[in-house]
């Protein structure tokens, strides 16, 4: 049996699947290995108390918290060996543990005739050390009944740290959607396969620090499951053997031109930040069309950007593509601006407000396999002519949705970023809170489109972009703090990432959490 954390690159940490997927493919595979359900709940209860145990070797009184379906088993294997262990246990069941049925009541009975108690949550007394959260599990599909959340605020507001169970309680494990309130926990131990709804939407708010147990089942698993895993996750480790390699003799022409369209008044910052992400990410030569009321300011503190204005500029095949949209605005001019860089029918970066002339423009483009799109869940929900709640209820069918409507690759940006193209969606678990700031998505449009430049395909330039983006932002954060975080803090380390040789995933991250 092997615990992995996700922060580390490692095989078992690159497949998301969706909870039917887990359902189906686990049974498949105690079958194959000859193993009963009972003995698999078993399993996975044993390696709970040994993270538990090993995470929290202080921690004398143990809170188990269960419900009435599986996961509930789950939860009876731990203090039941909690018990052997001389911890003292507090099973804390919601409703009647008589109704438990099938591996759940055997498990029930096995900590029974060890000596455990059950006890609800309005009798009992001492304080917990450590509460781990096996109460609902993956089957949540709707709002939670009073029960289930009386259950959930008493642990949220109690002071000693949580461990779920799968997932914490609350969470829906294929959308990272919280219908009424979840459980928020220091740390998640997922059981077989990671669940998309841990890592995107909701989830990295509750989930802790997230590690998956695959209980000796993982081979057998990917082989019973019989079907694709609903996304990827990646690690830069990965990512990083993307980087295009320059040869010694390349000369600037060479390692890629950007042209970047946008940048009305009051807005030249994110024209700016787009060209300065380009040129530190190894682009040889980037040129900002804009504003003609600022154009020939932007390259007063950035000398190596060039600079154009706007309607005077008409050379759009100069870079041969191009980021169009940050900074771009609503009006006359913008709209004009918009419509010759589309007119050039160029591969293109798509951001900002192009974002949301092209949603004004509807189906009258052709699908566009050579443009990327990166809305944030507001510019989605324009694009899908939906609300931005639609957005995050299910952020893989939003993503998935723009994508076969507009034909290009998709980057639907926030927590869990997701990266679609036709056949396969990537997930970001790296970034933090503290990028929730203005410019970061300028940033991100530069740095795609010099990975594009640079002869990447859309969507591996695309996910390359956004894995670095991400980190860069954990690394800048781990330095100086989440809060205050500016784009522009990015800058440095984006160059540093891309010339190092090291593998980051373990030593950032140790230092790091979200």
């Amino acid at each position: 049996m092997e615990i992995i954390s996700l922060e580390k690159s490692h095989s078992l940490t690159q497949c998301l699947w969706s909870s039917e997927q887990i359902r189906m493919g686990e049974r498949r595979a105690a079958k194959r290995a000859g193993i009963s359900l009972f003995e698999l709940m078993t399993l996975a209860g044993q390696a709970v108390f040994e993270h538990a145990s090993a995470n929290w070797p202080q921690a004398r009184c143990w809170w188990i918290v269960t419900g009435s379906g599986n996961n509930a088993g789950d939860g009876y294997v731990v203090a039941r060996l909690a018990i052997e262990a001389g911890i003292e246990v507090h099973l804390i069941q919601a409703g009647d543990a008589q109704r438990l049925t099938g591996d759940a009541a055997k498990a029930r009975d096995q900590y029974c005739a060890q000596g455990g108690t059950i006890s609800q949550l309005d009798t009992v007394q001492a304080s917990a050390s450590l509460i781990i959260d096996a109460l609902l599990g993956t089957g949540l599909v709707g709002p939670l009944s009073a029960d289930a959340a009386r259950h959930i605020r008493a642990i949220n507001q109690h002071s000693a740290p949580v461990l779920a169970v799968d997932l914490p309680s609350g969470l829906c494990a294929d959308t990272g959607q919280i219908l009424t309130e979840a459980v928020t926990a220091a740390q998640t131990l997922c059981v077989i396969g990671l669940k998309i709804g841990l890592l995107t939407a909701r989830g990295p708010d509750v989930t802790g620090k997230v590690f998956l147990a695959d209980l000796g089942m993982q081979s057998l698993f990917k082989d019973e499951v019989g079907q694709a895993p609903i996304a990827n996750v990646m690690h830069w480790q990965q990512q990083r053997e993307l980087l295009p390699v320059r040869r010694t003799g390349a000369h600037k022409g060479e390692v890629g031109r950007v042209l970047v369209a946008g940048g009305h008044q009051g807005m030249s910052g994110a024209i700016r930040l787009t060209g300065e992400a380009a040129l530190r990410c190894g682009s040889g030569l980037v040129r900002l069309v804009s504003h003609n009321s600022h154009a020939h300011l932007l390259n007063m503190v950035r000398p190596e950007l060039m600079t154009a204005a706007f309607p005077d500029f008409e050379d759009w095949q100069w870079a041969g593509a191009l980021v169009l949209g940050p900074g771009l605005g609503r009006d006359s001019w913008s709209q004009a601006l918009f419509n010759d860089a589309i007119a050039s029918n160029q591969p293109m970066v798509i951001d900002a407000d192009a974002l949301w002339w092209l949603a004004k423009r509807g189906g009258s483009l052709p699908a566009q396999k050579t443009w990327v799109l990166t809305p944030h869940s507001g510019e989605a929900a324009t694009l899908l002519q939906c609300k931005v709640s639609d957005i995050e209820a299910d952020r893989l069918a939003a993503v998935q949705a723009i994508q076969q409507q507009y034909g290009a690759v998709v980057v639907l940006k926030g927590a869990g970023s997701l990266i679609a193209d036709e056949h396969n969606v990537r997930l970001c678990h790296y970034g933090n809170s503290g990028m929730a700031s203005g410019g970061m998505g300028d940033l991100l449009s530069g740095i795609i489109r010099t990975f594009l430049a640079q002869g990447l395909t859309t969507f591996n330039a695309a996910s390359l972009a956004v894995c670095l983006h991400a980190l860069a932002g954990d690394m800048a954060a781990t330095q100086q703090g989440m809060r205050g975080l500016l784009a522009s803090d990015l800058l440095p380390q984006l160059r540093s990432l891309i010339n190092q040789d090291d593998d980051y995933d373990h030593r950032l991250f140790t230092t790091y959490s979200r």
